[in-house]
C-alpha cells in the first residue's frame, strides 16, 4: 500500500510538468505597445487570443512604471485565459520606435520618452521567458502575414494610417527591416518637398492628425459642416483641443452621412496615399498592400477603395494596377497577434 501510494505521489508531479510543457508550447503573449494605452493578448498556436488585458500605459510617469504595468497586464491576461505567466513560452512586444531587433532594443521611442532602452533585456528578466521586440506596424504587417488578409499572398507592404503613418515589409516570407532596422517607414516619405516644414511628407497630409488639422483649417468655410456639433457643442470643454473633439469616430461618422468638409479632406488624403503607395509598388513590384490602422478600421470600404484608385492612377507600369490593396481583416488585433507570433519564434529559436 505504501508503495503503491508513492507511486500514485510521483505522478501527480509528472502530470503537472507535462501539462506545463505543452501549454509552454502552444501559449504565449503578444504586447502592442502605445504610448497612451497598451494591449495585451494571450495567444494559443492556432492564433485564438484567449485572453486579454487593456491598460493606461502611462508613459509620463517613467521607464519603471511602464514596464510594471506590462508585466501586470500579461498576468491580467493569462488570468483571463485560465494559465499562469510560467505556462507562457515567450513574450512578443511591438513597440512605436525603430528597434534594434537582433539586440532587442527600443531606439528613440519619443511617445514612451525611452531612447536606447533594452527592452528585450529588461522585460526578460522580469518574467523568466524568451522576448521579442519589433517595431509596432512591422508586428501589425507580421500578423496579417501570418493571420490575416495577407495570409498566403507572399510579399506585402502594410500601410497603417492612424494618429501617424507607419509602415512594414514582408519580403521572402520575412519581415524586412534592413541593415538600420527602419524598412518601411512610408509615412515619412517626401510628397512635397517645396513645401514649408510640417506639410511635406505622407504623414504630415494623410494621418489623422493632418485630416484633422486641414478640417480644423477649413471650418470657417463651411458653416452647416456637421463637425460644429462636436467641436462647439454646449457641453465641450471649451479647452479641450480641436483633434480630441474630432475622433476618428466622428469622422467615421461625418464621412458616412455626406458632409462636405469631411469628405474634401478624407479624399484628398487617400488620394495622396494611394500616390504614395503606387510610389513604393513601383520600385518594390509586390503583389499585396495591407491597408490597417485606426483610421481605415472607422472609414472602412471607401477609404481602402479611394487609396487604391490613388495607387492605380499613379503606378507604373499599368501591369501593376493587379496588385491588390485591402483592408487589414485583424483590425484592432493585428499588433497583438504580430507581436504572439513573433515572440513564438523566439521562444522556439531558444529552446
Amino acid at each position: 500500500m505504501a508503495r503503491s501510494a508513492l507511486k500514485r505521489s510521483d505522478a501527480r508531479p509528472r502530470i503537472l510538468r507535462t501539462m506545463a510543457e505543452r501549454a509552454r508550447k502552444g501559449l504565449v503573449a503578444g504586447i502592442d505597445l502605445g504610448g497612451t494605452n497598451m494591449s495585451v493578448g494571450v495567444v494559443d498556436d492556432r492564433g485564438r487570443i484567449l485572453g486579454r488585458s487593456k491598460r493606461k500605459t502611462r508613459a509620463v510617469e517613467g521607464r519603471e512604471t511602464v514596464i510594471t504595468r506590462m508585466v501586470e497586464a500579461i498576468d491580467r491576461a493569462c488570468a483571463e485565459a485560465g494559465v499562469s505567466r510560467p505556462q507562457l513560452a515567450a513574450i512578443g512586444v511591438g513597440a512605436p520606435s525603430a528597434i534594434d531587433f537582433d539586440k532587442g532594443i527600443v531606439l528613440n521611442a519619443g511617445n514612451l520618452g525611452w531612447k536606447n532602452v533594452n527592452l528585450r533585456e529588461i522585460l526578460s528578466k522580469r518574467c523568466s521567458l524568451p522576448v521579442a521586440v519589433d517595431n509596432d506596424v512591422n508586428v501589425a504587417a507580421w500578423g496579417e502575414h501570418v493571420l490575416g488578409s495577407g495570409r498566403g499572398k507572399g510579399d506585402m507592404l502594410a500601410v497603417w494610417v492612424g494618429t501617424g503613418i507607419g509602415g512594414g515589409l514582408v519580403l521572402g516570407g520575412r519581415l524586412w527591416r534592413g541593415p538600420l532596422f527602419t524598412a518601411g517607414e512610408i509615412g515619412q516619405t517626401i510628397l512635397f518637398p517645396g513645401c514649408s516644414p510640417g506639410r511635406q511628407t505622407v504623414e504630415e497630409h494623410c494621418s489623422r492628425t493632418a485630416m484633422v488639422r486641414a478640417m480644423e483649417t477649413l471650418l470657417g468655410f463651411y458653416p452647416n459642416s456637421m463637425l460644429r456639433e462636436f467641436t462647439e457643442s454646449k457641453d465641450r470643454d471649451a479647452r479641450e483641443p480641436f483633434d480630441r473633439a474630432v475622433s476618428s469616430s466622428v469622422i467615421r461618422e461625418c464621412y458616412s452621412k455626406g458632409d462636405a468638409l469631411v469628405r474634401r479632406v478624407v479624399d484628398a488624403a487617400a488620394d495622396l496615399l494611394g500616390l504614395a503607395v503606387a510610389n513604393w509598388i513601383t520600385v518594390l513590384s509586390i503583389p499585396t498592400v495591407v491597408v490597417g490602422g485606426g483610421v481605415t478600421e472607422a472609414l472602412g470600404k471607401p477609404f481602402v477603395s479611394r487609396v487604391r484608385d490613388g495607387f492605380e492612377e499613379h503606378v507604373f507600369p499599368s501591369t501593376l494596377r493587379r496588385v491588390e490593396v485591402i483592408a487589414s481583416s485583424l483590425k484592432d488585433d493585428a499588433g497583438v497577434l504580430g507581436a504572439a507570433m513573433l515572440g513564438r519564434s523566439a521562444g522556439a529559436s531558444r529552446r
